[in-house]
């Protein structure tokens, strides 16, 4: 029984560690962060992901700043007494754009380098409790840590719960019973699956079909 148990495990996350969303949520739990990935090429993978999505988070922050500031009316700029030089004004201006681009690139470079380093301190740091709440925690780190803590808000939301197996325990042994109790395993996975996918296949409340299931 255990080895059967096992196998059908492997067999049903043995890409987990490769879908972002888990891999993502894993990391930034301060409970597990990076210690419990099966290869050091998952490892990385995961963190790659991880600094992509913190990324996107700085450039969505960024984006709606510029956004709030064109928003703003532009003050009115004093009248000059006279134009000047056409050709001063214009190779001032070209100089101009090149100091603006160079700042640019600088600050872009150094927001990676920053996240970077969040990254690499969060996950040097020590696992807390596995009693204690990655909620709690990154509401105390949030200062330390502004982006990693932001991507946590959107990949830790919904926090684990275990009625749906207790649902599928439940239909299990609403199908074999007493009286029905000769079905082979193959049978009984698929009758579950039916019960179970085939409301919203068919758009309709799982409550219909069973009133009297909780």
């Amino acid at each position: 029984m255990k080895e059967t148990l096992l196998a059908a495990v492997d067999t049903r996350f043995q890409t987990v560690e490769a879908e972002p969303l888990y891999a993502v949520a894993t990391l930034l739990d301060p409970r597990y962060k990076d210690r419990y990935f099966t290869s050091a090429e998952s490892s990385k993978l995961a963190k790659s992901a991880l600094t992509q999505e913190v990324e996107k988070n700085e450039e969505s922050r960024s984006l709606q700043t510029t956004t709030t500031e064109a928003a703003d009316p532009a003050s009115k700029a004093p009248r000059m007494e006279a134009e000047p030089n056409t050709s001063s004004k214009s190779c001032f201006k070209g100089l101009y754009e090149e100091v603006l681009q160079e700042y640019d690139a600088e600050q872009g470079g150094a927001s990676s380098t920053a996240t970077q380093v969040q990254i690499e301190t969060y996950l040097a740091e020590k696992t807390v409790h596995r009693m204690e709440s990655p909620f709690e925690y990154w509401g105390k780190n949030k200062e330390r840590f502004p982006s990693l803590a932001a991507t946590a808000a959107k990949f830790l939301c919904a926090p684990s719960t275990s009625v749906d197996s207790e649902r599928l325990f439940s239909t299990a042994s609403n199908i074999l019973d007493d009286k029905r109790n000769r079905l082979l395993g193959e049978k009984v996975e698929t009758l579950i699956f039916l019960k179970k996918n085939l409301p919203m296949y068919l758009n309709l409340n799982p409550r219909d079909m069973n009133p009297q299931e909780d």
